[in-house]
């Protein structure tokens, strides 16, 4: 199993194809990562979501939403990353049909579950960056989410190569084209959200 983070391409070649369960579990874990980040860092968050609301409600309305979008915000990463596994298998797989890909979707939709492990290895610098700084966005969490993109592109690029039976480079462009598209919708969600 380690091999497919030090060499992905030989770890689906030999793989062949994997089991659900264990496709299942890695999203699995890496939504309870994220409840873990949230919980552990709720303060920050909730003085974050009082200073958006700042004159705009009164005290106590801001307080009585931020209780009640706190239970919603714990239970959003679990719910949040298996939607975004569908979401990114799905449109891996369409891109990867144009590029001329072959093999039906269950064995693209297991592989791109892989592509959580990078977040998941990540997650103590992660949670350690956070837990120093006390902050959500800052330039060290930018550099880690970075390298976490690139490493989450190699290991789906050699995952869609040999789901779909494609070239490398057909196989990343399959990969390249949702990635960009979800980071550049996530980008643009965030720039356009009221302040």
């Amino acid at each position: 199993m380690l091999k497919v983070l030090t060499n992905p391409d030989e770890f689906f070649r030999e793989s062949g194809d994997v089991n659900f369960v264990v496709s299942f579990v890695i999203v699995l874990i890496s939504g309870i990562l994220g409840v873990i980040m949230i919980y552990a860092n709720m303060d920050i968050l909730k003085e974050a979501m009082l200073r958006q609301l700042s004159g705009k409600v009164s005290e106590e309305q801001a307080k009585f939403i931020v209780e009640s979008i706190k239970y919603m915000l714990l239970i959003t990463p679990i719910a949040g990353t298996f939607i975004g596994w569908l979401i990114l298998a799905a449109l891996i797989h369409g891109v990867s049909a144009l590029l001329g890909g072959k093999g039906d979707f269950s064995k693209t939709f297991k592989f791109t579950a892989f592509g959580y492990i990078p977040s998941i290895v990540l997650f103590p610098i992660t949670f350690s960056i956070v837990q120093m700084t006390q902050e959500l966005t800052n330039v060290p969490l930018m550099v880690v989410g970075i390298a976490s993109t690139i490493w989450q592109f190699a290991i789906l690029t050699f995952a869609i190569k040999h789901a779909r039976n494609l070239d490398t480079t057909r196989a990343a462009i399959s990969v390249a084209v949702p990635i960009v598209i979800l980071t550049t919708l996530s980008l643009m969600g965030k720039l356009f959200r009221p302040m």
